[in-house]
């Protein structure tokens, strides 16, 4: 499977800051594992992760909201796109050599089934990747740390609460609880390691106030920016300024993220 170059140019170009400096660290720690073909996507959305990503298509993407595959579909990044849960996947036994799933996961109540769906429809010895959030990744943030340096426990916690159910995450685990749920699954556990630092995970909380607009926009007219031609010549500039402030934030102790790289026995 080839991977694009310039994943950080090509997502600024498309998404908020905030959305795209996470996804270009996301982008190069999948560009050094291997991909086999055929690939599924679990929760492949509007396709603009796969489209910065990948320079070739992805064999299946699926997801269950119907005009994020529309859109996908418009941007050709998939041979076959499918509407259906990450549980149920019209497929059979075996029919990938590749799974992977970027931030969904923690948007599962029931994320055991998908990953033991994940497991029925890899061939044996085949791959599954995903990046979910780490138990760190509602602490970083600049309301938290500052309730954490005041002392104010209980409020943390209650902010902390908060902000998952905002963002919809019924999963934030460490790399440790993360390995122990897909051993569960069957898989045998390659690779889990944190990545995003703190310091990348409280920029881009700045930075989501300045995103909220683009939300607005992408609800209205099916994309993230009102002047998409404009955003794309910014693009470069906004890479190359963008690019000293995430390098090295594809490995972090105690990062906010988690990517997880699992083999089927």
């Amino acid at each position: 499977m080839k991977f694009n170059a310039d994943f950080l140019r090509r997502y600024i170009a498309e998404a908020p800051l905030a959305l795209a400096f996470e996804r270009a660290l996301e982008c190069r720690l999948y560009a050094r594992v291997t991909f086999e073909r055929p690939i599924l996507d679990i929760g492949c959305g509007e396709g603009l992760f796969a489209e910065a990503a990948f320079a070739e298509q992805i064999d299946t993407g699926i997801d269950l909201d119907p005009a994020e595959l529309a859109r996908a579909r418009e941007r050709g990044g998939y041979v076959e796109l499918i509407e259906c849960e990450g549980a149920r996947i019209p497929k059979a036994d075996g029919a990938f050599r590749t799974v992977f799933s970027n931030s969904v996961l923690e948007h599962i109540q029931d994320v055991r089934a998908v990953l033991a769906e994940a497991h029925r429809l890899l061939a044996p010895g085949g791959r599954f990747y995903f990046t979910v959030p780490s138990s760190n990744f509602e602490r970083y943030t600049w309301i938290n740390l500052a309730l954490e340096t005041c002392r104010l426990t209980a409020m943390s916690l209650s902010f902390r609460k908060f902000f998952n159910r905002f963002w919809g995450h019924y999963h934030a685990y460490d790399p440790a609880e993360w390995a122990e749920l897909c051993r569960a699954a069957g898989f045998e556990v390659v690779e889990v390691f944190a990545y995003d630092p703190p310091r990348t995970c409280l920029l881009n909380t700045a930075l989501t106030p300045f995103a909220l607009p683009s939300k607005f926009i992408k609800g209205a007219l099916n994309r993230w920016h009102l002047f998409p031609g404009l955003r794309r010549a910014i693009a470069g500039p906004l890479a190359s300024l963008a690019a000293p402030l995430l390098r090295g934030g594809e490995r972090a102790v105690h990062g906010g993220l988690v990517f997880v790289s699992l083999r089927k026995p």
